[in-house]
């Protein structure tokens, strides 16, 4: 598991590129990263529908999200 900047540096994905993909600005991209804000639900299923991955909360903090590789059968 992962958090979403993890995620986003270990795929060499700057800031301003998955911002761009999601269709949000760098500095909304940041804030939901730091946990600042909650991720909108349609950056969520963009993600999701990108790069094939599970995006949920974690529970010990409600704005910080964790990322899983969905697996196919």
């Amino acid at each position: 598991m992962q958090t979403l900047k993890q995620f986003r540096s270990s795929h060499k994905i700057t800031q301003k590129e998955l911002a761009a993909q999601v269709g949000v600005t760098p500095t909304t991209l940041s804030k939901y990263e730091n946990g600042e804000w909650i991720i909108n639900q349609a950056v969520i299923d963009k993600i999701r529908e990108l790069y094939g991955v599970e995006i949920r909360p974690l529970k010990s903090r409600k704005k910080t999200w964790q990322l899983t590789k969905r697996y196919t059968r």
